[in-house]
């Protein structure tokens, strides 16, 4: 399990996964060539055409308020979208864990994506990287995709010693409280909130740090804001997605 912390992240996905269910462009300008697209037509939930043993099927998501979300298999990212009526793709894209699993690199086709072109439930992404193309499909399983769960990276604040989780689709988080390493499970509650159990940590003593985060044992999310609980079921502070 790789930690990352905000002001260290680099995203280097690029080097360090082959960009599985993508193929080589056939023509170098492929990038340039998108026909007319409206937005609309990219809002939808999207996989690749394969099954793959990972803990969740990679897919790429574009909401209609312009955000996006995509998954690798094991690795989430999110950020904003937008296109032109050429189809040229503009997005950003936040922080991203960065665990080895049987996927496909989609958010990376998305992230290093500047075109998009859609066919009725088909969708090619015109990547910059390689000049690579993606194909996708429209998906029709209700249990692929974003889901509400709350996989990705959670942090207090853009500063580099913010305390901060990365929630996995393994069952798995690690973070840090501004302090201290943290590593544990995670799993789904019936009122739908996470539950972080078998948590551990390292015991540095920093002067002057509210390790708060280290006592959280339970986590709500609305509206992109985890609030986090202690055992007593105090509030102890709150996390915003990234």
């Amino acid at each position: 399990m790789t930690i990352v912390t905000p002001a260290r992240l680099v995203v280097v996905a690029a080097v360090l996964f082959a960009l599985t269910g993508c193929s080589a462009a056939s023509d170098p300008t492929a990038t340039n060539t998108a026909g007319s697209v409206q937005p609309g037509a990219l809002v939808g939930t999207w996989v690749i055409d394969h099954t793959f043993d990972g803990p969740e099927q990679p897919f790429v998501s574009f909401v209609q308020d312009n955000t996006w979300s995509a998954s690798d298999g094991c690795n989430r990212v999110q950020g904003t979208w937008k296109i032109d009526d050429a189809g040229t793709l503009t997005t950003t894209s936040g922080p991203q864990t960065m665990m080895a699993c049987d996927g496909a690199q989609l958010p990376l086709a998305v992230s290093q994506g500047t075109s998009v072109s859609v066919d009725g439930d088909a969708l090619v992404i015109h990547s910059s990287f390689d000049s690579t193309t993606t194909d996708l499909i429209r998906s029709t399983d209700s249990t692929v995709g974003p889901q509400g769960l709350p996989i990705g990276y959670w942090v207090e604040s853009a500063t580099p010693q913010a305390p901060f989780l990365s929630i996995q689709a393994d069952g798995t988080y690690s973070g840090n409280d501004g302090c201290n390493v943290i590593l544990g499970n995670w799993e789904q509650a019936d009122d739908e909130a996470i539950l972080l159990t078998d948590g551990v940590s390292t015991l540095m003593a920093c002067e002057g740090v509210d390790t708060w985060l280290n006592q959280a044992v339970k986590g709500n999310v609305r509206s992109g804001v985890m609030t986090l609980q202690a055992e007593d079921g105090t509030v102890l502070g709150q996390l915003s997605a990234r």
